[in-house]
């Protein structure tokens, strides 16, 4: 009889090794890596345990009788935001320029996205948790809710609280090099490391970011900064 591989080093296995992939093929690891990983990890523990939980309760759960609402279509919607919204985030961010002109408009997108879109959509499927499986339900949904929104929770912040000014020093700003077909390429974002130990991102279409006091603009939870003064 074949012993079957271990299910908690598999596990492990995706939540170090892509990490590693990534950070070997564009030289970063950045978010869309670290959220591609824990979806994958989420997926992974979705499979192991989800058809065990079925099988212990699902009789028990066809025998409760809960009238269809009308709005159990936002249920697909809630499924499909977990990994959708935050792909859709980075795809954003990758695509456009965060300014001052634009940053609540972008900022809101991603807070509609991961952020509201999960959370009013979660609310239908409430009505469905019942019985003993409650408490399993409801650690499903949280994670899968959680996910998302953990992706969109600093643009929320920024949106909420708007970019702020501070004076500050200015240690290094140096161009991110990303390793593509191995081979060290210059992207147009700055890496800005000030004296307090900070590090945030800005786009050097915002001008000359050097080392010395300056007065910048920025989203503090997100780590961009909009302008120098």
């Amino acid at each position: 009889m074949n012993k079957q591989p271990s299910f908690w080093p598999g596990v492990l296995l995706i939540a170090v090794v892509l990490p590693a992939i990534f950070y070997l093929r564009y030289g970063r690891v950045d978010g869309f890596a670290m959220g591609f990983t824990t979806f994958l990890v989420l997926i992974t523990l979705a499979i192991q345990f989800i058809p065990a939980l079925n099988k212990k309760y699902g009789a028990e759960q066809e025998k409760i009788k809960v009238s269809r609402g009308l709005f159990d279509w936002l249920g697909p919607v809630w499924l499909l935001s977990i990994p959708f919204a935050p792909f859709l985030m980075w795809l954003i961010d990758s695509l456009t320029i965060i300014t001052l002109d634009n940053w609540k408009m972008m900022l809101g997108i991603k807070v509609g996205l991961c952020v509201l879109l999960p959370c009013v959509a979660l609310l239908p499927l409430l009505r469905y948790v019942r019985g003993k499986a409650t408490p399993y339900a409801l650690l499903i949904l949280a994670i899968g809710t959680g996910f998302p929104v953990s992706i969109g929770w600093h643009s929320m912040r920024d949106f909420l609280q708007g970019p702020q000014q501070e004076n500050v020093s200015v240690v290094s700003a140096n161009p991110i090099h990303l390793s593509l077909k191995y081979r060290e390429v210059t992207t147009n974002i700055i890496e800005v490391k000030l004296s307090d130990g900070r590090t945030y991102q800005a786009n050097d279409l915002i001008g000359t970011v050097a080392p010395g006091p300056a007065e910048i603009t920025l989203l503090p939870h997100t780590g961009v900064i909009l302008a120098v003064h």
